[in-house]
């Protein structure tokens, strides 16, 4: 008698699974999402995977799930199947539960908060605005000690939003990618020698403001220590910084070359207009620049302007005449390149 059972569940496992292989090969295979509620029973999900022809057979998964007794082992989420699956392999998927979709969040250094926002709520579920209103959440603030430090006249997070690719979740909210930017901005500048802000004469967030300048002044890595020195000698001379990028910062829109009306736009980020660092930063910058801002070039250069290679690096002038001859060679080379 147990001889003929035993030979009864071999003979059954063996046409279970043809039948399984057969059925399924009938189909051609594509990719199919299935959503798997809480709660569902195993016949429900064979019900539905039926109807999204992942199996063939809303029967035979049943009898799969009771043969391996796993019912209650199956996991709610969103799957990815292909159609005409094996059962087994079905049911194995379901046992280990969904794979966690993330989605890649690039956010470059040199942005703005707004900018920011304008990539954070194409890409994701997260409210543009809901996302820029954090900028000046109060209660932020008192999560980061840093930040209550960092000499800030304004609640503002311009220039502490840490530019990098994360990778977020389908559910994640404003507030939790913001923490992630804050949290990012603390472990990557951790570091750096925060005390050579005093000696340099400057708050922390001073250095993120001249960081931010500095960011949108050179893209050359070995140049930022130099603007970061022509900005400081500047300052020491009670200079007017005469940063573009800080006007730009100050339009309603991004140009690509600015007019003489545009210098005379009335903002305290005008830095052709106003003597001394802009009251915040004007960007988020990475950490190249922050480090520049902390550890300035020795040099006596106020002055620089774009060579006249096209290779993106500047020349640096400690006179205002060595200035004008660079600029003279860079307008007609541009000139030269228009004709």
């Amino acid at each position: 008698m147990a001889l003929i059972l035993v030979i009864t569940a071999v003979v059954s496992a063996a046409l279970f699974a043809w039948i399984s292989i057969r059925m399924n090969s009938e189909f051609p295979k594509r990719k199919v999402e299935v959503q798997i509620k809480e709660g569902m029973s195993a016949r429900a999900i064979g019900v539905l995977l039926q109807e999204k022809k992942v199996i063939k057979s809303a029967l035979l998964f049943v009898l799969a799930i009771k043969r391996r007794g796993v019912e209650s082992d199956i996991k709610p989420g969103t799957y990815i199947f292909a159609t005409g699956m094996d059962y087994d392999k079905v049911i194995d998927k379901l046992i280990k539960g969904p794979a966690i979709n993330y989605i890649k969040l690039t956010l470059p250094e040199g942005w703005t908060a707004k900018q920011m926002a304008d990539r954070v709520s194409s890409i994701t579920k997260i409210d543009r605005d809901e996302y820029l209103g954090l900028s000046t959440d109060d209660s932020l603030w008192m999560e980061y000690p840093f930040l209550m430090q960092s000499g800030a006249p304004v609640v503002n997070l311009e220039g502490f939003l840490y530019p990098q690719t994360y990778r977020i979740l389908n559910k994640t909210t404003a507030r939790e990618l913001v923490k992630m930017q804050l949290d990012q901005f603390m472990k990557a500048t951790s570091d750096l020698n925060w005390s050579n802000a005093e000696s340099l004469g400057r708050t922390p967030y001073e250095i993120i403001i001249i960081a931010s300048l500095i960011e949108r002044e050179t893209v050359v890595k070995d140049e930022r220590p130099i603007v970061a020195s022509v900005i400081y000698n500047r300052l020491a001379k009670n200079m007017r910084l005469q940063i573009d990028a800080s006007v730009q910062y100050a339009l309603p829109v991004w140009k690509k070359r600015l007019t003489y009306e545009d210098l005379k736009v009335d903002s305290p980020y005008n830095t052709y207009r106003n003597p001394g660092l802009p009251p915040g930063p004007i960007c988020n910058p990475g950490y190249e620049s922050i480090k520049a801002a902390l550890n300035p070039a020795k040099t006596d250069y106020l002055y620089y302007v774009l060579a006249p290679d096209n290779s993106g690096r500047h020349v640096f002038t400690s006179t205002y005449d060595e200035f004008l001859k660079a600029k003279a060679q860079y307008d007609a080379a541009r000139r030269q390149q228009v004709n």
